[in-house]
């Protein structure tokens, strides 16, 4: 690893783990560790680190203050507007499930400002994803990226179809200052992960969230929704994620049966990505892991572990057209037994090669039958629109 992302896993592990560190800032690129740092999601880290021990320059430890203190500001603010949003789903009969950011917060980090977050998460039952977004509409959410549904002669009709025809699995809604990330799945619908999704509504515990009561899903739910958006989704290709994995273990460890965990993860096709996660608590941020665990890992070695670093380094983003290439090539290669470059192939090409009136517009849309030409005009499409 390089110097600088050498040194935020020091810091990570001075401010998770409590181990003592001597940070050695000789030779830093303080450009590169910023732009590192960021893409990492890390500044909260830093900057806490350097409020320990002075070592970030000036200039950019008064940066960080600023954005550490502006984020305080506006999680506070997304913490009343989760609060008026849980009630509003609850008085309407639906039970929404809070899901990373702010509750990763709250529950991993003891509300500690480490972790960055900008997005307002719950996730849904498909049966009661419907009346859940319509809720969000009404009370002034917009869907930026779907404008049909500003536009629809049936509302009810097009997200029912969003919902249980399209293949998307979130919708993103905007509302002055607030995001909210609208789920009914977790899964990526071209592989394999075969998480039954009502894992996450049953056996639900009862929390209080600053000051108010709400129900979250368990501890085993909630760390298969950790590891099927960053391990099954993001790869483990941000810190990120490897450090949200950490803060959970630091608090469940000694709760969650890991026993059932790793049958679980065989069911579930995520043995591998499992493995990939705790691989790298071991290897990259010497975390002692459950002797299970240990002994789990054993002999394993992730695959492509370079191009994995590579993003770590380069702190590029993966939705652009370059970067995406090295993103699909460690998926491949990140996936159990009984999965296909050709099957991942052919479910991609079913998707594609019909037009989805709620997808992001295409250069062309072609008759449906023509499946071969939407196909290649929505790669081209996609192409185009993410060149860097």
């Amino acid at each position: 690893l390089s110097k600088e992302v050498s040194l935020l896993v020091q810091m990570v592990r001075q401010e998770l783990l409590q181990v003592e560190t001597t940070f050695d800032s000789s030779g830093i690129d303080w450009k590169k560790f910023r732009k590192t740092c960021t893409y990492h999601g890390m500044r909260h880290i830093a900057f806490s680190a350097h409020g320990k021990q002075k070592i970030l320059p000036d200039e950019l430890a008064a940066q960080y203050k600023h954005f550490t203190l502006n984020r305080s500001k506006i999680h506070f603010e997304q913490i009343v507007e989760i609060k008026r949003l849980y009630d509003l789903f609850t008085r309407a009969g639906l039970q929404p499930i809070l899901l990373k950011g702010l509750l990763f917060t709250h529950l991993l980090y003891k509300n500690k400002l480490l972790r960055e977050s900008a997005d307002i998460d719950f996730l849904f039952s498909k049966s009661q994803a419907l009346d859940g977004i319509q809720i969000l509409l009404s009370e002034g959410y917009k869907c930026l990226d779907l404008g049909i549904l500003e536009q629809t002669k049936d509302l009810h009709a097009d997200i029912e179809k969003l919902i249980f025809e399209s293949g998307f699995q979130e919708l993103q809604l905007d509302k002055n200052k607030f995001s909210a990330d609208f789920h009914w799945g977790l899964s990526n619908q071209f592989l394999n992960y075969q998480v039954d999704h009502t894992l996450f509504f049953k056996n639900l515990e009862k929390i209080t969230f600053h000051g108010k009561e709400i129900y979250i899903a368990n501890s085993n739910a909630m760390f298969w929704s950790l590891v099927l958006h960053h391990g099954g989704k993001e790869l483990w290709l941000k810190l990120k994620c490897l450090v949200d994995l950490l803060a959970f273990m630091e608090q469940y460890k000694g709760i969650v049966d890991w026993k059932l965990i790793l049958r679980q993860s065989e069911e579930y096709k995520l043995s591998t990505l499992l493995k990939t996660g705790f691989w790298y608590l071991a290897h990259v941020f010497h975390y002692d892991l459950p002797e299970i665990l240990k002994a789990e890992i054993q002999g394993f070695r992730p695959k492509k572990i370079n191009h994995v670093v590579d993003f770590w380094e380069s702190s590029a983003y993966w939705n652009k057209a370059i970067p995406r290439v090295s993103y699909e090539f460690i998926l491949h290669f990140s996936q159990d037994k009984g999965y296909t470059i050709w099957g991942y192939i052919q479910k991609m090409y079913r998707t594609y090669s019909l037009p989805n009136p709620f997808e992001r517009k295409r250069i062309f849309n072609f008759p449906a039958n023509w499946t071969f030409l939407n196909f290649i005009d929505k790669l081209i499409s996609y192409l185009l629109t993410k060149r860097k």
